[in-house]
């Protein structure tokens, strides 16, 4: 196995005001191909000794790969450019070709600031440029003895082109081939125990050729197996393991439930209505974010208040007293009367109590009905989830894709 490191620069990583979603994605990236493996992430601050010392430690370790991401800004506290001059010992020149193109592409901006865009063009003079297409500041190659270091700006659609677009075809691809080491397994509708317990058999026969994790997350668990040795048949082990859940399996890898439920609602041919209350609109955008979702998606309506559950909805308000706008039969009418005022195939209705406040005995904070409503089925189904506003809200909308998917036989 090849090893590959990963150096994250910024004070705002360190204090956790901006997540560092670089290496997460280099690691993801890198894994794709058959020899090669992060071995080390570092994060560190906009602090010249500690790069340095972070660099001699992983140049020690002879690493094939060295990334080192952030700092290449124009202003201030973007040392990284600097302090590698230091380190190396070497002189900063400017590369023409890309202070000229900076120069064009920046030419209505007024005052265009030469000093900034000159110094986004200067690079190492032992460095080969990497272009950077989506910002200002280059990137670089440095070759240290058996190491190539490959220094980029933090933002990340810098980092993803560049990375992508030259960093990979030259650098990377030529000398290593790609396998799928991974397979994700997504379920949703199941906790982590109650699954192991029904592959543990499964894992356990197969503990000397397969590794099998279990990661748990607020919509589902992921199971990721992978090989542990060059021959293992990944995709037959995968097909038995699926072979056990397959009722609570959606997809796979980068698969999302939302473009699973729009992409079959698209061949199908169906429409779809929305009627939420305290999913305020979040199911309606999942929905949206899907290319091509105005072939299904028809509208919605964020029925919060109960006036409008009655004016918009065709709610009866003598439900809504008996029953309570929390309840399973407000959940059908909302589900059926959008159905039908917006002449679709299906009605989706969310109504709960996503919190802080609002609780009671009869319903409790993180309740919520959910209810669909097509031309063959009604079907309603009550859940009591994460009493926290924010998670109540997206395993809300989880669940109710969850359950569409179910109704579509997906």
């Amino acid at each position: 196995m090849v090893d590959v490191a990963v150096i994250s620069i910024g004070d705002e990583l360190i204090n956790g005001f901006t997540i560092d979603t670089n290496s997460a994605w280099i690691a993801r990236n890198i894994s794709k191909y058959n020899l090669l493996d992060v071995e080390d992430k570092i994060i560190l601050k906009d602090d010249s000794n500690k790069i340095k010392s972070s660099i001699d430690f992983l140049l020690k370790k002879q690493y094939r790969f060295i990334f080192i991401t952030g700092g290449l800004g124009p202003t201030h506290d973007d040392i990284t450019k600097n302090t590698l001059k230091d380190y190396f010992d070497c002189d900063m020149v400017l590369n023409e070709e890309h202070f000229s193109t900076l120069k064009v592409r920046y030419a209505a901006h007024i005052p265009l600031n030469l000093e900034s865009i000159k110094n986004q063009s200067k690079i190492l003079s032992i460095s080969k440029a990497i272009p950077n297409d989506k910002g200002t500041a280059l990137g670089m190659l440095i070759k240290h003895k058996k190491t190539d270091i490959f220094i980029i700006p933090g933002v990340p659609r810098e980092l993803e082109c560049m990375f992508t677009q030259y960093i990979a075809p030259l650098y990377i691809d030529p000398y290593y081939d790609k396998k799928n080491k991974y397979i994700t397994i997504l379920t949703t509708g199941i906790y982590e125990t109650k699954l192991y317990s029904i592959l543990k058999s499964i894992i356990d026969i197969n503990r000397n050729r397969f590794k099998v994790s279990f990661l748990p997350d607020y919509t589902g668990v992921k199971v990721r197996i992978s090989a542990l040795d060059e021959t293992g048949p990944l995709s037959f082990f995968r097909d038995e393991i699926v072979s056990k859940i397959k009722k609570y399996v959606y997809g796979y890898d980068n698969d999302s439930l939302e473009y699973i439920v729009a992409n079959t609602l698209i061949d199908s041919g169906l429409t779809l209505a929305i009627a939420e209350s305290c999913t305020g609109g979040y199911l309606s955008k999942k929905m949206t974010d899907v290319p091509n979702s105005s072939k299904y998606f028809i509208g919605s309506v964020v029925a919060y208040s109960n006036q409008i559950k009655i004016k918009y909805l065709g709610v009866p308000e003598s439900l809504l007293k008996t029953e309570g706008a929390v309840s399973r039969e407000v959940a059908l009418a909302m589900a059926e009367n959008v159905r039908n005022k917006f002449n679709v195939d299906i009605g989706i209705s969310t109504t709960g109590i996503s919190g802080p406040s609002g609780g009671s005995i009869k319903n409790p904070i993180g309740r919520i009905y959910i209810a669909i409503v097509t031309k063959n089925d009604k079907v309603v189904k009550k859940f009591d989830l994460i009493p926290t506003r924010n998670y109540h809200r997206k395993i809300g909308v989880h669940v109710a894709l969850n359950m569409l998917r179910l109704l579509l036989k997906i």
